[in-house]
């Protein structure tokens, strides 16, 4: 499974559905079916993770523009503390 995570180092009870989608749709040359699977749960180190499930695996080149894409979009909502992982 290829994926995008989003790891939070704390718990973030602002992420939810919402921002799944505002992922998504920053990623949408990584998204090549209709329906995108994502979970969003809390690790055993007390982190919030969010996991987009990728239809296809990604390029080095690929993987840093929606790495740059998400992290922007979720600067604009409000976090700041926060990594991405992206499988290549």
């Amino acid at each position: 499974m290829h994926s995008i995570t989003v790891v939070w180092p704390k718990l973030e009870e602002d992420v939810d559905a919402i921002v799944a989608e505002n992922v998504i749709n920053c990623s949408n040359n990584a998204l090549t079916e209709s329906e995108t699977h994502y979970e969003i749960y809390e690790s055993d180190k007390g982190e919030t993770v969010l996991v987009v499930e990728t239809h296809k695996q990604l390029d080095e080149a690929e993987s840093n523009e929606i790495a740059e894409n998400v992290a922007n979009k979720l600067f604009d909502l409000g976090f700041d503390k926060f990594d991405i992982e992206i499988s290549v």
